[in-house]
């Protein structure tokens, strides 16, 4: 017979990854005047929206209870700014997010829940 007293539910995988095809549902809660907006979908799952005139790369790392999401921006300038839409996955244990453009940081413009 086997026991699991001691077991721990499943966390969640910790990712960040750039969506080529933008689900309808975040595509009509993005606010273009905001520069930064954090889209909120359930405990786990969250999407960054950040407007850039360059090519974007996201990564991201965790620091006690904090998940820290670093942006780096590219050189090559377009004209208009895009929006770059990131769909994160987090554990419940990362209650704060900070946002990291090009390792200054960056206030989030809008919180929006879905």
């Amino acid at each position: 017979m086997l026991a699991a007293c001691n077991a721990t539910p499943p966390t969640t995988p910790l990712s960040i990854r750039e969506l080529p095809i933008v689900p309808e549902h975040i595509q009509k809660n993005i606010v273009s005047q905001d520069n930064i907006q954090l889209l909120y979908e359930d405990d786990a799952t969250y999407y960054l929206v950040y407007y850039s005139k360059g090519n974007v790369l996201a990564s991201m790392e965790v620091g006690e209870n904090r998940l820290i999401i670093h942006l780096n921006e590219g050189s090559e300038q377009r004209k208009e700014a895009q929006p770059y839409v990131f769909k994160i996955s987090k554990s419940s244990e990362q209650n704060l997010i900070e946002v990291f453009i090009n390792k200054q940081n960056t206030p989030i413009d809008r919180m929006t829940i879905l």
